[in-house]
Order: structure tokens, then C-alpha cells, then sequence
């Protein structure tokens, strides 16, 4: 095997194929990248066994084509170390990889690919054509609210349901829900999987904010999804997704619009005093004026007093500050709109321009 790449190119693909490895001592062979050189496809790939990544590679010249495994860690950190303009020679012959640029030289062992556990995707195949930032939207709109170790293994992760012309994204730890819906009107059965949370985050980081058409391949079992530089293929969670369509169903009686950047300051502040095992923040609207508040254990205080327009019935919640603040991070608009009916009962947050996600948060207890 015989080729010409960039650093530039293979150090970014290798970044993210290093990002889904975590060191397996058991199973070795995963803490490996595999090399597929063809003349006219040139492939990386890395696996966790739940999930796995193909990254699409375009080198200057191709000699010699070829498949071999390498240490991940260690390639990444030698293509690393390479002068960012760097155009690097890599040989391989008789298990050795030779990598060279200029003066700068190495030479490490490479392994026999064939034992690599390569993901196969099993057959009764549906698929959907999505745009790339509408697909990235819903489930970064909601992605925070995954739980990540629940004994309830099928809260780890986040429920797409395809149903009547809409898309939805759901997620839920049992505390908090979001769900988030774009129109869909290319399938007609209803369709319902539950992607792991780990998938969901590199998702994230590799969708990027590009309105081209993406497709999305699925069955019980497994989701593929094909990207213009990456394919990324997940096992999915094979159980029943909590009822959320209640909550769709809640008439609010109270909408409180307010200032996003305001809120989101007055709880950060008061997040530095909250009570470390039960973060609870006080908000208490009354006559125009919204006051936080939050003490802890040693009894230390912060209060802080900012003005709304809300000149109807006074209403005091305590909730969990980080809850509401990482509803106020996913949102980017100005202001946000607060639906509640009463003191006790569960709130909704919503981007007071686009509704098209719910974000509701279950009062908390103390």
C-alpha cells in the first residue's frame, strides 16, 4: 500500500474516528483504525461495536491500493506532529507502515485487518431523504434531555417517530422532556426507533448546518446514516419509548414572555450558591417583576430582581436550575415563552418565535 496524503485531511478524519474509540483491553483489534485504499475510494474506519464510523478520505496520489489496521491512538498523534502543511508519504510493506515527511520519518506496526469487526447492516431496510440541518436541528433541539446510565436503558437515547407528515424527536430522563418536530411528507407508515445517546452526540459534532439532502437508512435493529465525508452506523435500542403524547395534549393557562439573556444571566449568578445536591432555583413573578433566588447548605443567599411584562395572577416555581438553563442554551432567539397552568404542576419553554419544540420540566420537590 502506497499513498500521498495532506495532514490537514487525515488529521481531521482521524480526530473524529479517535473520538467514538474507547480503550477496550478485552477486544483490542477495536482500539484500531482500519486503511481501505482503493484507486478510486479511500475509506477510514473506526468502531466502538455499538457504533461505527467511515470517514470518506481524498489523497494526492495512490500508488498502491491495499487494507491494513493501525493503532488509532498512535497514528493520531504522529499525523499530529507532522508541519500543517505537510504532504506525507505513507508505505507499507510487510506489516510496517513508513510515513515520511521531508527529514521527519517513522516507521510502526500495522496489523492484518482481517479480524476487524466491521458493522453489517441487516436487511428489511426503510430509508428517508432529510435535509442535513433540519435532521441536525431536532436532535440538537433535543439531544440534552437524554438520560446517560438509566437502569432503564431505553432512556438512554432519543426516540425519532416518523407519523401523518411530521417528524419528531423526543427525549427524556424522567425529570424533563423535549421534543421537537419538523414536516415530513415522503412515508406514509409510521415509524418509530430509538437512537443511543452516544450516537446522538456524534451526530452532532459531524452534521453540519447545510441544507442538501441526507439519507437515513433503518430497520429495528440498526440505523445508517450517509454523509458527503462520513458514514456513520449505530445499533439502535430495542424497547418501547415512554408515552410522551400527554404532554403534547396540556392546555397551559399562563404565558410568561422574557427577556433570554436576562433569565439566563440571573440563573447563572445564582447557580454559583444553589444547593449541590438539590440545585433548586425560586422564580417569583409578581406585578412586573421577575426575582430569583437560590441559598445552599451554608445557608449563603443570592437574589436578583429584573423587570417583565406579566401583570396577572403572581406565581412562584422552584425548579431545577440547570434544567432551565439548558433549555436557555439550546434556544437562540431573543426571548422565551414560559407556559404553566399553577405552582405545582410541570412547565413548558418554548423559542417565543419558532414553536416548533417543547421543553417541559417537572417541578421540583423540596
Amino acid at each position: 500500500m502506497k499513498f500521498t496524503i495532506k495532514k490537514t485531511i487525515l488529521l481531521k478524519s482521524l480526530q473524529k474516528l479517535n473520538s467514538i474509540i474507547y480503550i477496550n483491553y478485552k477486544n483490542e483489534i477495536i482500539n484500531n483504525i482500519l486503511f481501505h485504499i482503493e484507486h478510486n475510494n479511500t475509506y477510514l474506519i473506526s468502531t466502538n461495536l455499538e457504533l461505527e464510523l467511515i470517514a470518506k478520505i481524498n489523497c494526492i496520489i495512490i500508488d498502491q491500493i491495499g487494507e491494513i489496521i493501525v493503532s488509532a491512538k498512535k497514528i493520531l498523534n504522529i499525523i499530529r506532529s507532522f508541519p500543517n502543511n505537510s504532504e506525507i508519504n505513507i508505505i507499507v510493506k510487510n506489516n510496517i507502515m513508513k510515513l515520511q515527511y521531508h527529514n521527519i520519518y517513522f516507521k510502526l506496526h500495522v496489523l492484518n485487518p482481517k479480524h476487524f469487526p466491521r458493522f453489517q447492516q441487516k436487511k428489511n431496510i426503510d430509508y428517508i431523504l432529510i435535509n442535513q440541518d433540519k435532521f441536525k436541528n431536532i436532535i440538537y433541539n433535543t439531544h440534552y434531555a437524554m438520560a446517560k446510565q438509566d437502569i432503564r436503558h431505553y432512556l438512554n437515547g432519543m426516540n425519532i417517530e416518523i407519523n401523518k407528515g411530521t417528524i419528531l424527536s423526543v427525549s427524556t430522563d424522567g425529570y424533563r422532556m423535549a421534543i421537537s418536530k419538523i414536516n415530513y411528507e415522503n412515508i406514509k407508515k409510521k415509524i418509530s426507533i430509538i437512537i443511543p445517546y452516544k450516537t446522538i452526540l456524534e451526530l452532532i459534532k459531524i452534521l453540519e448546518e447545510k441544507n442538501n439532502k441526507i439519507k437515513i437508512s433503518f430497520n429495528k435493529n440498526s440505523i445508517k446514516i450517509y454523509l458527503e465525508k462520513y458514514i456513520i452506523s449505530s445499533k439502535l435500542i430495542d424497547n418501547q419509548f415512554p408515552n410522551y403524547k400527554q404532554f403534547l395534549k396540556i392546555i397551559f393557562q399562563k404565558n410568561i414572555i422574557i427577556n433570554r439573556q436576562k433569565i439566563k444571566e440571573a440563573l447563572t449568578r445564582a447557580s454559583i450558591l444553589t444547593n449541590q445536591k438539590i440545585p433548586g432555583v425560586r422564580i417569583i413573578i409578581t406585578n412586573g417583576i421577575c426575582t430569583i433566588s437560590a441559598n445552599n447548605e451554608q445557608d449563603e443567599i443570592v437574589k436578583e430582581k429584573f423587570k417583565i411584562n406579566y401583570f396577572h395572577t403572581p406565581i412562584e416555581l422552584t425548579m431545577n436550575i440547570h434544567y432551565i438553563l439548558d433549555v436557555i442554551n439550546i434556544i437562540d432567539n431573543d426571548t422565551i415563552k414560559i407556559l404553566l397552568n399553577n405552582e405545582n404542576s410541570s412547565i413548558c419553554i418554548q423559542d417565543n418565535k419558532f414553536n416548533n419544540s417543547n421543553h417541559i420540566i417537572m417541578p421540583l420537590i423540596l
